[in-house]
């Protein structure tokens, strides 16, 4: 099924793409003030926090026992938030509303239950409240330390009081590199070495760790620049939940999505790599990569020469890394774009958010060339 096409082409010189932006301690200022959920702007320099451990899917265990019924009946994942339904009462959850409403690419399926084919409206959406109600008072266990709790406080839970989330050391700031779960933290703060270097020691580490946050801003600056430019396109993608399709491979790209854009069909891979050979922590660290893939036409004998991002859509439940291509020539004869580095956590969070939550994306790609 291609997915897309749910945004139209953003035009250069529009109140959104000619803010400025700007840098302001160690986070962008949203340029945009539109506060539309579906702005992508808004998505792209909703940066979070600087606690990227914290940057996880929603953590909670699947319940047992629980009716078919309350699965989203298009990605099949226990919905968080909002629900609605079609006028035959199928619940469907709030990301894959917005995909059925808004994505053209789905031609006479648009605006309908993928389940019965009722009608579903976009400015008249139909809240399930009881079925909210129901789910967020369910009783769950904290899947990573056994607590029992209520499901809608499992992410406060995690990311406040979990005593295996992982925490960095508080001297992060200074170079110290471990990280761990919550209940060793305090042991390692009191016996870290860092605080004991010298000036010329820790020079040495932050150094790179400068470099590194200098290169961050000049990417932010030159995506910025790339909103200016004319004949933007923005997609909005959903990689379902891969779990249900197949048994996801490592350290390959696979496709996982389709759509359309610029008049040529596209296909989105992913890679799940896994974590480096020399990583030493008990948790090492894996990764989810993106990349463009140009589905060659019949006659099709010409050049497209792009430049695109990739950013987390408006109900990702994580945040993506910076990324950009700031130019790339598609021809029959280099169909692959470069890939891109978009997520980056533990494994067992990689697998959750691939394997059972699903990613939601907005590709933001200009024409600027054939």
């Amino acid at each position: 099924m291609f997915s897309g096409d749910s945004d139209a082409v953003t035009p250069a010189g529009s109140s959104s793409s000619s803010s400025s932006t700007s840098l302001s301690g160690d986070h962008w200022d949203n340029p945009c003030e539109c506060k539309d959920e579906r702005c992508c702007l808004c998505r792209l320099f909703d940066n979070g926090s600087d606690d990227d451990l914290a940057n996880v899917p929603f953590p909670g265990a699947m319940p047992t026992g629980l009716p078919q019924e309350f699965h989203c009946i298009r990605c099949a994942t226990i919905p968080v938030g909002r629900i609605f339904q079609c006028q035959n009462g199928h619940l469907i959850c709030e990301g894959c509303y917005q995909v059925q409403v808004l994505d053209k690419m789905l031609c006479e399926a648009l605006g309908t239950c993928p389940q019965c084919s009722a009608r579903m409206y976009r400015h008249q959406p139909n809240r399930n409240i009881a079925a909210e109600r129901i789910l967020s008072e369910m009783q769950v266990t904290c899947e990573h330390c056994g607590t029992k709790m209520l499901r809608s406080a499992l992410r406060s839970h995690f990311r406040d009081e979990c005593t295996k989330r992982l925490l960095y050391c508080k001297y992060r700031l200074i170079g110290c590199p471990w990280y761990g779960p919550a209940s060793e933290n305090t042991d390692h703060d009191e016996s870290c070495e860092w605080p004991n270097k010298t000036g010329a020691e820790l020079l040495e580490f932050l150094s790179p760790l400068q470099t590194e946050r200098e290169a961050r801003t000049r990417l932010l600056e030159q995506i910025r620049d790339m909103l200016q430019l004319p004949n933007l396109s923005v997609r909005l993608l959903h990689v379902l939940p891969q779990g249900p399709i197949r048994q996801f491979p490592h350290n390959e790209f696979v496709e996982v999505c389709k759509f359309r854009a610029h008049f040529q069909r596209w296909s989105l891979l992913l890679n799940w790599q896994t974590p480096a050979d020399n990583d030493a922590n008990p948790q090492p660290m894996g990764s989810l990569h993106l990349r463009l893939k140009l589905d060659l036409q019949e006659n099709w004998n010409s050049k497209l020469v792009t430049s695109f991002t990739l950013v987390h859509g408006t109900h990702s439940e994580v945040l993506f890394l910076p990324n950009l291509c700031e130019r790339f020539e598609f021809s029959p004869n280099q169909l692959l774009g470069p890939p891109a580095l978009v997520y980056r956590h533990t494994m067992p969070h990689c697998k959750k958010l691939l394997i059972e939550r699903g990613i939601y994306v907005r590709l933001l790609i200009a024409s600027i060339g054939t």
